[in-house]
């Protein structure tokens, strides 16, 4: 049997190899996604590592440790605010009863029971009394589920901060070692130079324009519903801030849907003025993205919303928060690698 072995010294390479790899992987699976996301950020700032390494005196190593550092304070200071607020509530439940966004909550429920129960009288069926106990129960389940989760949060906050550490050393070291990894994979791959020339080009452009597109775009559209908030008094800056930038990411719903429930918020409130801003803050925020991403994206890949919404909604569903990054970069390279790849089959 040991000489059947020796016979075939190329599968015997390659059976070890591919055990090595997978006890490689499963040794690595809890920082599989911090590792993926770190090689996204890693493909789409490459092209800049390198632009600000030739035109400066600064090296690749000094420009991707700062861009580590940049990263480190994009992360740590909305974390340390988040924490900050999760454990004042955690610390003083009572406090969220009394919370002005759950009093806005609870002045929306009292304008929609007030409007049933003008229907109730005009059709002579009662609508606002079984629609009472149902908005009572869900602002209750809401207040609970807060307190809840922000203990949860408060309990793997060390995970979580060892997930960004991993991060951004990964993404660090990716981006200084990146023309070793570009050499190790044309050397070793599979396909010809040329197609795996092509597949770096596009993996890159995509990386790219999901940071770009995305990030900048929902920071941006994040940052003016945040503002309009703090300048009208409507909702909590900070909070408003990180929702309006999550949901910014999915396609079709887009940013400017906060903006309107805020307005909504001031208009039942009797603050007409406050509802006039925000609503037109929420309409420039919703346009922002027709405007800035053809000249970010550059118009070549026509993708349906459909299809983004989709693919966005899906990979939230399947990994997590993680996948408002994931699921537009694996759309993207789906739609620009299987044109190359069809051709050459």
């Amino acid at each position: 049997m040991l000489n059947s072995f020796k016979d075939k010294p190329q599968a015997v390479h390659w059976i070890l190899l591919i055990l090595l790899l997978a006890a490689f992987l499963f040794i690595n699976i809890p920082f599989l996604m911090p590792l993926t996301l770190a090689g996204v950020f890693a493909l789409g700032l490459n092209d800049w590592i390198e632009k600000l390494s030739a035109k400066g005196r600064l090296g690749r190593k000094s420009w991707s440790l700062i861009f580590m550092l940049l990263g480190m304070g994009l992360f740590l200071i909305p974390l340390s605010l988040a924490i900050y607020r999760i454990v004042v509530y955690a610390s003083q439940p009572k406090d969220i009863e009394t919370d002005k966004i759950l009093s806005q909550a609870h002045n929306l429920k009292n304008y929609a029971l007030n409007l049933l129960q003008k229907l109730s009288d005009f059709t002579g069926t009662d609508l606002a009394g079984p629609a009472r106990e149902v908005m009572e129960n869900v602002l209750h389940k809401i207040g609970s589920g807060a307190l809840e989760y922000s203990t949860q949060f408060l309990g793997q906050l060390p995970a979580i901060l060892l997930m960004i550490f991993v991060f951004l050393i990964a993404m660090t070291v990716m981006l200084i070692k990146a023309p070793g990894i570009k050499a190790f994979t044309l050397r070793y791959s599979p396909l010809k130079s040329e197609t795996t020339e092509k597949l770096i080009v596009i993996t890159k452009k995509s990386c790219w324009v999901t940071l770009f597109s995305t990030l900048v775009i929902g920071l941006i559209q994040a940052s003016l519903i945040g503002a309009g908030s703090l300048i009208f008094g409507e909702g909590d800056f900070w909070l408003v801030l990180t929702v309006t930038f999550f949901v910014s990411f999915i396609p079709v719903i887009g940013a400017a849907p906060v903006g309107y429930l805020l307005c909504v918020l001031a208009f039942i409130g009797d603050r007409t003025g406050a509802a006039v801003g925000l609503f037109i803050v929420a309409t420039i925020a919703g346009s922002i993205d027709n405007i800035l991403k053809p000249f970010i994206v550059g118009g070549d890949q026509d993708i349906s919303p459909v299809i983004g919404f989709t693919c966005v909604v899906g990979a939230i569903i399947m990994m997590g928060l993680p996948g408002l990054l994931i699921g537009p970069v694996i759309m993207n390279l789906f739609v620009g690698i299987s044109p190359i790849l069809l051709k050459e089959t």
